[in-house]
């Protein structure tokens, strides 16, 4: 397989930020998308502890955005497994 056919899997493991926001494309397919909180604990170099909050938007098509729509919350913890898409973003001043 060509490097561009593999995908990128990644593993996440956080706290929902906000209700998820459900829709459907023309088709009828189910679309929902949350954004979730990934925290890291760390101590530096003088034994402070420190915490480091990523967030990443989560979008679920079909049956698991059914699911998702139903079981998901603000608040509440989940585990993602999926693929990672980078959105880039470009200054217009510069």
């Amino acid at each position: 397989a060509l490097i561009s056919e593999k995908m990128i899997t990644v593993p996440l493991e956080g706290n929902i930020v906000r209700d998820p926001e459900s829709r459907e494309t023309a088709k009828g397919v189910p679309i929902c998308m949350f954004s979730i909180a990934v925290n890291k604990n760390y101590r530096t170099s003088q034994g402070e502890r420190r915490q480091e909050v990523s967030f990443f938007d989560i979008e679920t098509w079909g049956a698991l955005a059914t699911s998702c729509s139903s079981y998901c919350a603000k608040g509440r913890g989940i585990r993602v497994v999926g693929r990672l898409k980078q959105n880039r973003w470009w200054n217009a001043l510069q």
